[in-house]
């Protein structure tokens, strides 16, 4: 019987393609949350994403309004990561020119307010009152961001609308452990490579942060409803010459499961969770492909350790 507790639900996302028309998709910009590097004039970020077009600042009370500066952002975070198809942006009609040469960035890097992304376009510029589509091709993110850097300027938007659909993950089976979502992915994957997937899709592999959530986490895997490895990746790390583990979330590791503590010239740097009735936590060779769990919230005080691989660009 699953704890009251908590919540186990199964969750089987089916893969979607990219060959629907345009006129098919729907703007998922309308489900996000907007913010921006700063609010003059009543012009809050929502205002971009509030299904209103209306180009006349002065009177039509539905366009953003930065601060007079030399920098500017405006994000918005979706509720999932999206392959994007394209991007409408509707300018205001007076002073138009102030949105020339912005960058219109795409990612799931939250580091720098999500102005690290990669870039879709640059926005040379969009008539008066006119509404623009920018091709960003199936770009992959969750993050949807317009940056400028000019001085002495600012940065308004009368609408934003983001047209895509969910870049589907594997199938999973989904649960909330001390009201945080997580996902154990049927995807059996090298730790790197794990790690880069729950990043990819959802926010991070997961960490332990304390004997509640360890049972927690126990009762979801006896839970799920396919066969899982012996052992499953967490977000578990090992400094390389050294005996430290830590979490790649970023959250201090005050809790520890390990069956034994062993030298750590014998270990490998990579931690995984015991998926029988012990439930320890131990070493594996990091390139050994298992099953593994996401947390799937997005953590607005992002501490993540960057990772890099030369094998991913």
């Amino acid at each position: 019987m699953v704890s009251s507790a908590f919540n186990i639900v199964f969750v089987h996302h089916i893969a979607n393609g990219l060959g629907l028309k345009a006129s098919s998709l729907t703007n998922v910009a309308l489900t996000g949350t907007a913010s921006q590097s700063g609010i003059s004039h009543d012009g809050e970020a929502s205002l971009a994403i509030d299904g209103n077009k209306n180009p006349d600042y002065a009177g039509g009370f539905s366009c953003t309004h930065t601060l007079f500066a030399n920098s500017h952002w405006w994000r918005l975070l979706l509720p999932a990561v999206y392959r994007v198809s394209h991007v409408d942006i509707t300018n205001r009609d007076e002073l138009a020119e102030r949105i020339n040469g912005a960058e219109l960035l795409i990612g799931n890097n939250a580091q720098n307010n999500g102005n690290n992304n990669p870039r879709c376009a640059v926005i040379d510029s969009i008539g008066r009152g006119q509404t623009r589509t920018f091709d960003c091709g199936g770009m992959i993110g969750r993050f949807v961001n317009v940056k400028l850097e000019r001085p002495n300027t600012i940065l308004t938007l009368c609408e934003l609308e983001v047209y895509g659909e969910i870049a589907a993950p594997a199938p999973s089976f989904s649960a909330v452990v001390m009201g945080r979502s997580v996902a154990v992915v049927e995807k059996e994957l090298c730790w790197s490579d794990a790690l880069f997937y729950c990043r990819d899709f959802y926010w991070d592999l997961l960490s332990i942060r304390s004997e509640e959530e360890q049972r927690e986490v126990e009762e979801v895997l006896r839970s799920v409803s396919f066969p899982l490895t012996e052992r499953v990746w967490l977000g578990l790390r090992r400094y390389l010459m050294g005996k430290t583990w830590f979490w790649m979330s970023g959250d201090t590791e005050n809790f520890d499961y390990f069956e034994t503590q062993s030298i750590w010239e014998d270990t490998s740097p990579c931690g995984a969770i015991d998926t029988s009735d012990r439930f320890h936590w131990g070493d594996l060779p990091c390139e050994e492909h298992r099953h593994f769990i996401c947390l799937t919230d997005y953590q607005p005080d992002d501490e993540r350790v960057e990772f890099y691989s030369s094998t991913r660009p």
